[in-house]
């Protein structure tokens, strides 16, 4: 049984689909996240209105490149030790 990926590995993984070639497809996001639902929940409602992803239209085609912000969060989902650091932080109160 494959193990679930947790929310700042499929980040990671989207970003780095990003930078890969400069800017992603829709489809090349959504072959990361499975499907368009997720495509929906993760692009759409999350990754643009916090401007980590800019979206650029070219006539039916949708193309996604990082913001500075994305570059930003980018290098922090790499180092992932901070991350933990956030995650035992967050919704936690430290004694």
């Amino acid at each position: 049984m494959a193990s679930r990926r947790t929310p700042d590995d499929i980040a990671l993984q989207l970003l780095d689909r990003v930078e890969e070639k400069g800017e992603a497809t829709k489809w090349d996001l959504i072959k990361v996240l499975g499907n368009e639902a997720q495509f929906k929940l993760w692009v759409e409602d999350f990754l643009l209105p916090e401007k980590v992803l800019e979206e650029r239209r070219d006539g039916r085609n949708y193309f996604f490149k990082k913001t500075e912000r994305g570059e930003l969060f980018h290098r922090l989902l790499r180092s992932g030790n901070l991350i933990k650091l956030f995650n035992r932080i967050s919704g936690k109160r430290l004694r």
